[in-house]
């Protein structure tokens, strides 16, 4: 099994997490509850030695080949996300582990370099990291208190990992059901516990985005409205989402649109019953004019309570999804003309973002996507895309 040479000695750690369940032991600037609570689970629930030395238990290549399967909507939501994180950080010596719920390390990126050196420290792919088998660490925390944490250094539970600094974000499906977490690890890391403010705040942020490229994943079947409290900020940032069914309805949200929709906040959860859930009710608008709009025409004015705003770009629906699941016939409704397969869907809105963005000039657009001007015009004519005063 995999180890991490001990820096402090075993019965020192132990006496350590004893002081901080008693409450005599105060690391500046720790979340010591959530430490105290979870140091206490691992010895009474769990009976396990913090003075233990080996590593997490890393599983065989056909166990986690059959996890993945499962995971295969989380993993492609994170695709970009996790090399992105990682290209922010490698230099400052962490790798980034993508988890599932049950603390199954699914994916993760590493700097070639140092991948034996961080395996030797259990981060690698298939470890599990469950409070139940490692104790306090910081993808365990995060799934138990479904709460961003940075778990330093001597916070581990186990003496093996109290040379490791690791933080964690959750990250949530649409419906509010967390499906796994986000951590940057790093084997060594100055010992201030403030170092770690701003990897914490990069694994937040990156785990908002898998959890919006899950949502637009898992509603390709809808109307998305991509929408920013800003104008200028809805074709390089929404993050506002949210989804709209055949029949008008408000079936999904993003956590920014709870947080900035009130009547949003309890969709997916026990309150969605006494939601209004026609779009028209939420805002000033009819479901035909988002079936209606096309790609690169104007922002749509989403007025909220208080006389606020929202700009939002719609991005339309798999035709064949539509058609099957609210019985729709293509000829006679305001459903999207092309049929389109889920990656062309995805290239469909980078292209016309990228032509938004280049006030729809083909030249600038062809370099801002990294392609010839002769496969964007082959791309334009594959997928139906065409300038809004031609339509």
């Amino acid at each position: 099994m995999p180890y991490v040479s001990l820096t402090n000695p075993q019965t020192n750690h132990f006496e350590r997490v004893r002081k901080v369940i008693e409450g005599r032991n105060m690391n500046p600037g720790a979340d010591t509850a959530r430490l105290a609570l979870s140091y206490r689970r691992a010895l009474e629930d769990y009976h396990l030695d913090p003075g233990a030395v080996i590593g997490p238990r890393i599983l065989t290549s056909q166990e986690l080949r059959d996890i993945r399967q499962g995971e295969e909507a989380l993993l492609l939501a994170s695709g970009e996300c996790l090399p992105r994180l990682h290209d922010m950080i490698r230099e400052a010596g962490y790798c980034v582990l993508l988890s599932n719920a049950d603390g199954v390390t699914i994916d993760y990126c590493v700097d070639h370099d140092h991948r034996n050196e961080f395996k030797r420290a259990g981060l690698h792919l298939g470890s599990c990291w469950s409070e139940g088998e490692e104790g306090t660490c910081g993808i365990a925390v995060t799934l138990l208190d479904k709460t961003p944490i940075t778990v330093h250094k001597t916070d581990h539970f186990r003496a093996t990992f109290t040379g490791l600094t690791c933080s964690a974000a959750p990250i949530f499906a649409p419906e509010g059901e967390l499906i796994g977490v986000l951590d940057a690890s790093a084997v060594l890391s100055p010992d201030s516990r403030d170092s770690q403010r701003l990897v914490n705040r990069l694994v937040q942020q990156s785990a908002i985005w898998i959890e919006d490229a899950y949502f637009l994943k898992t509603n390709m079947h809808c109307w998305i409205l991509l929408a920013h409290h800003n104008r200028h900020f809805v074709e390089a940032q929404p993050e506002i989402l949210i989804a709209v069914n055949g029949d008008g309805n408000v079936v999904a949200a993003n956590r920014c649109a709870k947080a900035r929709v009130p009547e949003l906040a309890g969709l997916g959860g026990p309150l969605s019953r006494a939601l209004p859930r026609h779009v028209s009710e939420l805002f000033d608008i009819r479901a035909e004019q988002l079936f209606a709009m096309r790609p690169g025409q104007n922002l749509l004015s989403l007025r909220l309570a208080g006389n606020t705003y929202l700009y939002a770009r719609v991005r339309t629906p798999l035709q064949r999804n539509v058609a099957k699941k609210h019985n729709l016939n293509p000829k006679n409704t305001n459903v999207a003309s092309v049929l389109l397969d889920e990656d062309d869907i995805v290239e469909r809105t980078r292209i016309v973002a990228a032509l938004t963005q280049t006030h729809w000039t083909p030249e600038l657009a062809a370099t801002l996507l990294g392609i010839s001007r002769a496969t964007l015009y082959r791309r334009l004519a594959s997928l139906n895309i065409r300038p809004p005063h031609r339509q």
